[in-house]
């Protein structure tokens, strides 16, 4: 059986004509248990697709699709790239390395939190080969902040106390695992010889619904949870009770620990009755919302029944909300009834990150900007920037802004803030450049939030055209409203420094308009590039007087520089 319910989809990459046979050995066994394992591989083979790109490439744009990965290949040639697709560890996929001649399956990533060492010893299993962990608490018979975290459904509230609680359980030290919640009762016989009911100064995981703020001490917050619930006519209150109890005795988990069971049609009342769960009845509309990439099972009953894949598994997602996610599959129970569960992190205080994520190339996307992103709950921004982040957030929930309803989309991340959410707001280049505007609609009603500086098309367009920027003012018309005042701003600026860097505005004041309008001004004859896509494997210049712009057309994603020196 494989190693946890939440590793769904595993992905198998191997370079080698010998590692490919490991990798389709792996990928057919890994379905046998029921995984969507994906093989790919540079030598292919029945049960491996072609891996015609870089790895590194192929592993930006690809990795995050998956729960987990297997790399047939050297561990030193793993490491050359890991710097590439590892951000943070408590968002990293778990990978396993293993060697062509399948000798050794090396826990090589997110060993705690992924549980990539668990996910080696499972590949380990398969291959008949030695698991390697060289994790200093689990050679000493620990368990990790993050396996603690992981079997008690929690998320770690603090997550910069991990490395002094981590280390203290490497070394031995006594660090109590102390319970101040409600939830998760039944778990606690899992931890009775460090179970404590207070701590001093040193190390401790305390399980809570606030969290503190001792510096040693990791707070972990219970996950909300979701029981999604099918069932046919023949399914009556003591089937769904049994199967739900089944389900507790899967888990280790309880009644107080279900924030929601939710069905499509209404459950008999006396299965919660008296019981803190609420129950949700979904429409079946809503359900089709739901990404299909999110679940496990397809039926095609229930797509010819209700026109959508399933039941129990989309009503789990759907009760809880964006950011959940299933951590209990699929279930037939009796012939009757079909179960599954999801979790969440618990919702707090909202937090909106204004990310630059640059113009257009991924690789200019600064380590601060990717770790906010991947450590996000819903991401949101236009599509060009949702575009250029596309590798780091393919598990993630997304709001896709549009230019004409700009203030709806507004409103709904202000929502998603004010019910708990950390946002990733992704912006093209650098959000303070062109974009003040938009943030100020958010900030007015969203009070806790950082701006990571990015790499703007502006400093593309120097460093393409050799313009500096004491040499040239920058004037945008990437505002709402009336432009007459930046029209005025680019004159003189073209008066008094003979160059300017200039954002055109989508759709009404492009490169063709601002050309006419300089030309009538008496600046035609001033050399000007502009350039399309920056950065971007579609990157066009294009070189000329600007007089010569006047009747040219460029997308939306153009920026010009006018005036000497300009490369051409």
């Amino acid at each position: 059986m494989h190693p946890a319910d939440n590793v769904r989809k595993v992905l198998i990459v191997s370079l080698s004509r010998s590692g490919a046979e490991v990798a389709a050995r792996l990928a057919s066994r890994m379905r046998s248990d029921g995984l969507d394992a994906r093989a790919f591989c540079r030598y292919g083979n029945e049960e491996c697709r072609k891996l015609d790109s870089s790895l590194k490439i192929f592993l930006m744009e690809n990795l995050r699709m998956y729960d987990a990965a297997v790399m047939v290949m050297s561990l030193p040639g793993f490491y050359r790239i890991a710097s590439e697709i590892m951000i943070e560890k408590n968002h990293d996929i778990p990978i396993v390395v293993v060697d062509d001649a399948s000798r050794f399956a090396v826990a090589a990533a997110s060993g705690h939190a992924g549980n990539s060492n668990g996910i080696a010893s499972y590949v380990a299993g398969i291959l008949g080969c030695t698991a390697v962990i060289t994790d200093g608490i689990e050679s000493t018979g620990g368990m990790s902040v993050e396996n603690i975290a992981r079997i008690t459904y929690s998320s770690i509230a603090n997550p910069e106390c991990i490395l002094t609680v981590n280390a203290a359980i490497a070394n031995g030290d006594n660090v109590p695992v102390i319970f101040r919640s409600e939830k998760r009762r039944k778990l606690r016989s899992i931890f009775e010889d460090r179970q404590s009911e207070a701590y001093e100064d040193g190390p401790a995981i305390v399980i809570t619904d606030r969290p503190g703020d001792a510096d040693k001490v990791c707070y972990l917050i219970p996950d909300d949870i979701s029981i999604g619930i099918g069932f046919n006519s023949r399914a009556d209150e003591s089937a769904m009770s049994n199967c739900i109890e089944n389900f507790f005795d899967e888990t280790g988990l309880s009644w107080e620990d279900i924030d929601y069971i939710s069905s499509i049609k209404d459950i008999p009342p006396d299965i919660i009755d008296g019981r803190k769960t609420r129950f949700i009845r979904i429409q079946l509309e809503d359900l089709k919302a739901i990404d299909q990439d999110e679940m496990t099972h397809s039926s095609p009953k229930a797509m010819e029944v209700f026109g959508i894949p399933g039941v129990a598994e989309p009503c789990a997602l759907y009760s809880l909300g964006p950011a959940s996610r299933l951590f209990y599959p699929f279930r037939p129970c009796q012939g009757k009834v079909t179960i599954a569960a999801a979790r969440r992190r618990k919702l707090s205080d909202g937090f909106i990150s204004f990310v630059g994520v640059g113009p257009s190339d991924p690789d200019l996307m600064t380590m601060k900007a990717r770790k906010a992103i991947v450590s996000a709950d819903i991401v949101a921004g236009y599509a060009t920037p949702l575009d250029i982040a596309r590798g780091l957030i393919w598990n993630k929930p997304k709001v896709v802004f549009h230019w004409k309803d700009q203030q709806r989309y507004v409103d709904q991340i202000v929502s998603l803030y004010r019910q708990g959410y950390r946002i990733a707001y992704l912006f093209t280049g650098d959000a303070c450049f062109t974009e003040s505007e938009l943030m100020k609609r958010f900030t007015g009603s969203c009070r806790k939030f950082e701006i990571i500086p990015g790499i703007s098309s502006v400093q593309a367009a120097c460093s393409i055209t050799g313009m500096t920027l004491e040499m040239a003012g920058i004037v945008s018309f990437h505002v709402t409203g009336d432009i007459e005042t930046r029209k005025k701003d680019l004159i003189e600026a073209l008066s008094d420094k003979g160059g300017a860097i200039v954002i055109p505005r989508p759709y009404d004041f492009m490169p063709k308009d601002i050309a006419a309008f300089l030309s009538d001004k008496g600046f035609g004859d001033l050399p000007a590039t502009v350039i399309e896509k920056a950065t971007s494997s579609e990157e066009r210049r294009f070189a000329a007087r600007i007089r010569e712009l006047k009747d040219m057309e460029f997308s939306d994603l153009s920026i010009m520089v006018i005036g000497e020196p300009v490369i051409r």
